[in-house]
Parts: C-alpha cells; structure tokens; sequence
C-alpha cells in the first residue's frame, strides 16, 4: 500500500488545491451531520420540560442543518470526482508518452491486448479510487473523530461499550485486505489477455474467417474466457465476506448500547435525550463503515492496477539526447561499423561494415530473414544498435534521442499501416498543415489521382480501420505520399512496391526517383529490377553482405544477384504469357 500511495501522489499533488476546497466542503457536512442528533436531544428535553419554543427552535435547526448538508455534500463529491477525471487523463497522457518513446524491444515483449487493458481497465481503478475511494476515507476519517469525540463528550462508557466490535473487524480486514489484492491483480492479469485475444481476433478476422478458423479461435476465447470467470468468482467470493463483516459491526454496537445505556437511562444516571442522541450518533458510524468496506475492494484493485501502470511508468527513461544540426532536409552520410545485431539469440545482422556517402541511393536485395528490413529499422532507430556500430552524419545513433533522429528520416513500411480518418488525413499525417493543392499534388506523385477522382468523397474518403477499406497497393502508395509530405534527407523504403504490379512499380519509381535526388536513399525491394539505378546495390545472404556493386557488375558476376533477377525476369515474362492467354486488362492494385 505504501508503494501505491508513493505512484498516486505525484499525481494528486496538482489538484492539491481541489483536494483542500473538496475536504473543507466533507467537513462543512459532517460537522452539520453533527448538528442533527444533538437537535434531537435538545427537542426530546424540551417536550419533558415542556418548552415549545425551544422544540420549533430545535426542528428548524434541524431541517435547515440536513437541506445545507445537502448543498455541502454536492460541492465535496464535485472537487474529489473532477480532480479523480484530470489524474485520470495525466495517466493515460504520461502512458502514452512512455511507449511512444521505447524501442521496438519492448513492443517485441508486451502483448498489445495487455497493454490496452491497462488503458482501459487498470486506469480506471486507480481513477474510482482516487475520486470515490479517497472521499469516502476522507468522509469516514472525519466522521468517526467528530462523532467519537461526541460521543466521548455524551457518555465516555457507552463510547467504550461501542467501539468494542471494531477490533474484530479490523482483523478480518486485515486478511481479507491480503487476499483481495493478490486476487485482484490476477484479474487484472486475466483481462489483459482477454484483451488480447479480442484485439487478435477483431484485428485479424479477415484472415480467421478466410481459412475457417472461427471454430479454433472460439474454443480458444472460451477457454481464455473461462479462466477470467474463474478468478472473478474467486475475487466475488472474498468481496462478499467484506459487506457482512462491516454490516454486523454497527448492529453488535448498538445492541451493547441499547442494553448498557438503557440500564443507565433505568438507573437516572443518562437522561433520555443524551440516549438518543448517542444512538443517533452511533447510527451516523454505520454508513462510512460499510462503505470502507467497499472502499477496501475498492483500494485492492486499485493497488493491484496501479503496480502494472508501475511498469510502464517507471521505464528507465530515455538517453539524454545528442545535439542533431537543424536541418532535417540536408541529405546525412551513413557508417556502418562492425554491426551485429540480434532481436533474440539467433543474429540477424552480423559483421557489417558499409560506408554511404551523403546523396547516394543504396539498393538492398536478399531472400527473405536476410538482414534488409532489420538494418532498416536500425537507420530509423525503432531499435537501439550496439553502441559505436551506426554512425549517421558522425552521430552514434545508440547515443542520439530517436525523437529528434526520426524528424530528418522519411520511412515506407512495406505494409502501408494506415490510421482511422480520410485519405487526405493520411496523406498529410506527416504534415497536417498543407493546403489542398498539395494534398492534390502528393496524390499524383504517389499516382493516387486516377483512385481519388472514382471516389464518391474524394480526399474526405474514410479509409477505415488501418487502412482496410483500400487495397494493399493503394496503402502502399498512401505510405509513400505521406513520405513525400516531409522534407527528410534519410529515406528509408522496405518495398514499398511489393502490393503492386511490376508495370505500376515501375512507373511509380521512375516518378520518384527525381524527387528522391541528393537525398541519402536506402531501397529495399523485392523487384531486382528497380534497383539497377542505384548507385550501390548490398545483396544480404544470412545477415552478412555477400556481395555489393553496381547493377551490371552484379549480372557480370553471376551470383546471388544475378540468380533473383533471372528468376524475377521468368516470372515477369510467364505472367506476361498468362495475361496474354485470357485477353487484355489486368486487375488494378
């Protein structure tokens, strides 16, 4: 708990003030919920003695107390419950903030399900405690010293009578407070791969329902599903001890002091109203007590949340950054020094060793797992390199802030991930300021303008969920244009062409390859052919440079290059002999 109060503080100490105007409001209410059984005394004494007045008095005091109580009441629950949404937000704005700055590491280790159940469930946890559970502490803590020292002040024997069941309960809540907590974070635990089998099957379902898998992934779910409802019921279990034990607690309390104080009220040494009063009193303990036992639920889940925020909020920050020149759109010149690099055991960059001079286009080509995309990634500092290996313009990128690295590089997956908004949206992601005319004229570098004029809206077409509602093709030169919309001097393309056709590839790197000039190029592809104005090509075999040059030398040398390019040249020609044999027109990517 004292780790818990330690995270949730930095986050409550700017709405400290909040916090005081919303306590100083909980302790107008209880001092007038004070007020209320001490009228009743005083209306029960003035009927004995007959006094009227003294009963008008004592009602209107009463009635004005509990409407003002009211008021007093809205105002404490408005500070806690708006200042509990503002930490909320900080939360899940720090979160976001942590992951977008870690490598592609730690999104290699956490499962994305998980994650979101953090943003989602865990969050609000901590954000019902910190507004529900902290007045209802606050409200209780008041309550029980302004009524006892009451109480105390009424019949210090009767207070003693009273208060003897608390013990008891304070030790069932002490194991009860164990086992919730590790119960609760299994829960949690559990939802997070809930969470994760819903985000794999919604993200993936045109694939499970492509091959007939829903059968599989059902089964799966429902077992997942089924563990869920396991711990749950174990975690409802233990809560359902919680109410019981707070509710037999005021009961036991009041019957002590019925029996005890109406002995004394017997004996003349407590008068009748005082009895009332102190019962009344006593009644006012029973609602905080039942709900610390909420509360207590309440903490558990919110202690057991709040340690796997922990990890994501305490990530050993990032490496204070190197000063980068500003000037993102000057080409960088690119050293590579002994590199090897390995995602786990097995390496996946090994002993390598290239210079690029600022404005070259490199070509990278390789069978598939060969190294391409992984150096790629390390250019655009996804993943950190070993330090000393990867040098761009003089600066070790092992040592330079990434955020400030990625602002001179201009990187196309070779998926095309798209975000949810319009076509225009995403074309712009990079540059959201541009106007129309050049939303229009990066449509028709990326040779998008033919697929934007047959849609009904245009640019205002919404592409869905990552991009689904186009073609790969069409994701694919969306990544580019975006690409275009930022002066970079590093450009970094893991074949971007390969959802196209061979004649719509080429005709969209003859279209680039100008605009790309005096800029430092990295071009990976799957097509040999587009490589053969680079003005390097690295042929990767096994994670090593097997072999590098020039198009033609490459063909001269009859290895590894030449062997892919022969065989793509086959294919292009026995899909240009299968075209031919079932007539003109071929579908458009």
């Amino acid at each position: 708990m004292r780790g818990f109060a330690a995270a949730l503080r930095p986050y409550l100490r700017p709405y400290h003030r909040s916090l005081l105007l919303g306590s100083l409001w909980l302790l107008a209410t209880t001092l007038l919920a004070m007020v209320i059984p001490w009228m009743l005394k005083l209306g029960i004494e003035a009927v004995e003695d007959g006094r009227s007045a003294a009963l008008a008095t004592a009602v209107a005091v009463l009635a004005a107390a509990a409407l003002v109580r009211c008021a007093t009441r809205i105002a404490s629950r408005f500070y806690y419950l708006h200042s509990a949404r503002r930490l909320e937000v900080d939360l899940r704005r720090d979160l976001l903030a942590r992951l977008l700055h870690q490598s592609g590491f730690f999104f290699d280790r956490h499962r994305t399900g998980d994650l979101l159940a953090r943003f989602t469930g865990d969050l609000a946890n901590v954000r019902m405690f910190a507004g529900f559970g902290l007045l209802t502490i606050v409200n209780a803590v008041t309550v029980y010293v302004l009524t006892l020292a009451v109480m105390l002040l009424l019949s210090p024997t009767l207070t003693l009578v009273a208060v003897l069941p608390y013990p008891l309960m304070l030790l069932a809540v002490k194991w009860l407070s164990r086992h919730l907590l590790l119960h609760s974070a299994q829960v949690q635990e559990g939802m997070g791969r809930l969470s994760e089998a819903v985000e794999e099957g919604v993200s993936g379902q045109a694939v499970i329902r492509a091959y007939g898998l829903g059968a599989g992934r059902n089964a799966r779910f429902a077992e997942i599903n089924g563990e869920y409802l396991r711990r749950n019921l174990v975690l409802a279990r233990l809560r359902a001890l919680v109410l019981p034990i707070m509710t037999l607690v005021g009961p036991l309390g009041t019957l002590l002091v019925l029996y005890f104080g109406g002995r004394q009220v017997a004996a003349g040494s407590l008068s009748l109203g005082d009895f009332v009063a102190f019962n009344a009193y006593l009644v006012q303990l029973a609602w905080p007590t039942l709900l610390l036992g909420w509360v207590l639920t309440l903490l558990q889940r919110a202690s057991a949340s709040m340690e796997r925020l922990q990890l994501l909020l305490a990530l050993p920050p990032v490496a204070p950054p190197a000063a980068l020149p500003d000037v993102p759109g000057a080409a960088p010149e690119v050293r590579v020094r002994d590199l090897t690099f390995s995602y786990a055991d097995q390496p996946a960059l090994r002993d390598l060793s290239l210079e690029v001079p600022a404005g070259s286009l490199i070509g990278l080509a390789g069978p598939a797992g060969s190294g391409k995309s992984t150096l790629l990634r390390l250019l655009a500092a996804l993943y950190p390199p070993p330090p000393g290996t990867l040098f761009v313009d003089g600066q070790d990128l092992a040592r330079v802030d990434g955020r400030c690295h990625r602002l001179r590089v201009a990187a196309v997956p070779q998926e095309g991930r798209l975000f949810s908004g319009t076509l225009g949206e995403n074309l712009l992601y990079a540059a959201p300021g541009a106007s129309r005319e050049a939303l229009a004229d990066l449509a028709a570098r990326a040779q998008l303008q033919g697929e934007v004029a047959e849609f009904s809206q245009g640019f205002d077409t919404r592409v869905g969920e990552g991009g689904m509602s186009l073609s790969g093709g069409q994701r694919q030169r969306v990544a580019i244009g975006r690409a275009l919309a930022r002066d970079a001097g590093l450009w970094l393309l893991d074949d971007p062409f390969s959802h196209l056709d061979a004649a719509t590839a080429r005709a969209l790197w003859e279209e680039l390859r100008p605009l790309l000039s005096g800029h430092t190029v990295f071009l990976v592809s799957g097509r040999v052919s587009l490589l053969r104005s680079a003005d390097r090509i690295l042929v990767f075999d096994r994670g090593r440079i097997a072999e590098q040059g020039r198009h033609e030398d490459l063909i001269a040398e009859q290895g590894l290059y030449a062997r892919l390019y022969h065989r793509e040249q086959l294919q292009d020609e026995l899909e240009a002999g299968s075209a031919s044999n079932h007539g003109p027109g071929t579908p458009k990517n």
